[in-house]
């Protein structure tokens, strides 16, 4: 998905030239064009056929997609709790020290009320 907000409206030849882009083993066109089936029968993307070649869209935004799989996360595998998603991250995650100070900034400007 990250590939498709950043790069939409794509088309597969160039969505599988930016996929294989840095991979060891390559995917298919065939494979790649199958999780894109599934993912326009499950409401993440949209297919454009008005011209010669099919091109993709996200449904969702990337925040709002982003949300709702975090959400989704949160729930099957913490129980719902935010926190226990956060310790996770914190305790079992390897986030590097530049991670971790972004993060207390971050803590610190909800405090303040300001969201970035």
């Amino acid at each position: 998905m990250d590939l498709v907000w950043r790069l939409q409206p794509v088309s597969v030849r160039h969505l599988l030239r930016a996929v294989n882009q840095d991979r060891v083993e390559s995917i298919s066109r065939s494979t790649l064009q199958t999780q894109l089936t599934r993912l326009e029968a499950k409401g993440w993307l949209l297919a454009d056929d008005s011209g010669r070649v099919r091109h993709y869209r996200s449904a969702p935004s990337e925040k709002g997609g982003r949300g709702k799989v975090l959400a989704e996360l949160k729930e099957r595998f913490f129980g719902g709790s935010g926190m226990s998603l956060i310790r996770c991250l914190v305790e079992e995650g390897e986030m590097t020290d530049e991670e971790m100070a972004e993060l207390d900034q971050l803590i610190a400007e909800h405090r303040k009320g300001r969201k970035s």
